[in-house]
């Protein structure tokens, strides 16, 4: 399975002003679950730093995840990540299952091998 991964890491103020922003975010992501390519839609918390939450996605396709992006730009606005007090990130990857060929892991598709170099 191929896509598009996301991650999100968002370090609020304290715990209890993650908590709060948990409760709400839970709701909306029930929605956000159910929409077309969606394959992952998930909130963690960490245990060391309860301060900090990540989310992680996985969409069908880029095509899929920038059809959500502006639906949900458009209801909801772009996301005050950066505000006081708190700092967020996020991270955007090609995603690709791999397996075993000859001892090296290699893309599952073959279309996205690399064929000038073998890297061992």
């Amino acid at each position: 399975m191929s896509g598009v991964r996301v991650i999100g890491t968002i370090n609020f103020p304290s715990a209890e002003i993650a908590e709060a922003a948990l409760g709400q975010m839970v709701e909306a992501f029930k929605a956000k679950q159910q929409e077309e390519g969606a394959i992952q839609y998930e909130l963690f918390r960490s245990v060391e730093n309860p301060a900090k939450v990540v989310l992680l996605e996985h969409w069908e396709n880029r095509e899929l995840y920038d059809k959500h992006w502006i639906t949900q730009t458009e209801r909801e606005g772009v996301p005050e990540l950066e505000q006081e007090g708190m700092s967020a990130t996020l991270e955007f990857y090609d995603h690709a299952n791999y397996v075993i060929v000859d001892g090296i892991w290699e893309p599952k598709d073959e279309s996205r091998r690399i064929r000038t170099i073998r890297w061992a």
